[in-house]
C-alpha cells in the first residue's frame, strides 16, 4: 500500500502543475505562437483518453470512434455557431487554432471528445447495473458540471465569444441546456457503440483537463467554477486512485 501511495506522487505533482499552469496562463504575454501552444496542450491532454479507448476497442476501431465522435461534435458545433442552436449565439476566436469544419477550429474535437469518453467511462463503470438511461443521464450531467468549470475560463481567455452576456460568469443558460442535450445524445451513442465498457483509465484526460481549467478559474477568482472543478477532480481522482488505475494499461 505504501509503495502504491508513493507511486502516485509524480501524478499528483502533474495535476498540481496543471493547476498552476492554468492559474498563470491568463497573465502570460501574448505571442504569435499562442494558437500553436494552445493546440499542442489540447492534443496532449486528449491523448490518454484516446490511447485507452484504442486499448479497449482495438486500434483501428478506437481511431475510427475517436474520429467519428470528433467530426460529429464539430459538425454540431458548426451548426450551433451558424444558427445559435442548441447553445446560443457565440463564435470561436483564432486563439485555439484555425477553422476546420465551417467556423469550428480543428482543436474542438480534441477538446470535447476526451471529456465525453471520460464521463461515459465513469458513469458506465460506477453504475454498471443501472439502466442505459440512468448511465446516459449521469454522463450528460457530469459533462454539464465540467463545462461549468471550463466555459467561463475559456471565454475569459478569448477562446470563444458570446454575443450576449449570461448570468453565470457571462455564460448564458442556453449553453448548459445545449451541453445537456448534446451530452445525452453523444453519451447514448458511445454506450451503444463501444463493444466493451470503457475502462476507467479513459477518464484520465477528464481529470487532467479539469485540473487545468480549475487553475484558470483560480487565477481569475471565479469561486463557483473553482469549487465545482475541485469537486470533479477530487471525485475522479479518488476513483482512479482507489482502483489503482493511474497509468495502468487497460486490457486489450
Amino acid at each position: 500500500m505504501a509503495r502504491q501511495l508513493l507511486s502516485t506522487v509524480p501524478h499528483l505533482l502533474l495535476l498540481l502543475l496543471l493547476v498552476i499552469l492554468g492559474t498563470l496562463v491568463r497573465y502570460a504575454p501574448r505571442t504569435p505562437f499562442d494558437p500553436v501552444i494552445s493546440g499542442a496542450l489540447i492534443v496532449a491532454l486528449a491523448l490518454p483518453s484516446f490511447y485507452h479507448l484504442s486499448r479497449s476497442e482495438g486500434v483501428q476501431r478506437g481511431i475510427a470512434l475517436a474520429i467519428g465522435l470528433s467530426l460529429l461534435s464539430m459538425s454540431v458545433e458548426a451548426i450551433g455557431v451558424v444558427t445559435g442552436v442548441p447553445y446560443g449565439w457565440f463564435h470561436y476566436a483564432e486563439a485555439i487554432g484555425s477553422a476546420a469544419i465551417g467556423p469550428v477550429p480543428w482543436t474542438v474535437g480534441f477538446a470535447y471528445v476526451p471529456l465525453l469518453l471520460g464521463t461515459t467511462a465513469l458513469a458506465g463503470r460506477l453504475l454498471p447495473y443501472h439502466s442505459l438511461a440512468t448511465r446516459v443521464a449521469a454522463s450528460a450531467l457530469l459533462l454539464v458540471a465540467v463545462d461549468l468549470v471550463l466555459d467561463p475560463g475559456a471565454a475569459l481567455l478569448g477562446y470563444w465569444v458570446w454575443s450576449e452576456q449570461g448570468a453565470y460568469y457571462g455564460i448564458p443558460l442556453s449553453n448548459y441546456l445545449g451541453w445537456f442535450l448534446t451530452g445525452t445524445l453523444y453519451s447514448a451513442l458511445v454506450f451503444i457503440t463501444v463493444r466493451h465498457p470503457l475502462p476507467l483509465e479513459t477518464a484520465w484526460s477528464l481529470l487532467l483537463i479539469t485540473c487545468f481549467w480549475t487553475g484558470v478559474a483560480l487565477g481569475a477568482g471565479m469561486l463557483v467554477p473553482i469549487l465545482i472543478g475541485a469537486g470533479i477532480a477530487a471525485f475522479s481522482g479518488a476513483v482512479l486512485l482507489r482502483k489503482g488505475l493511474w497509468f495502468r494499461q487497460s486490457p486489450g
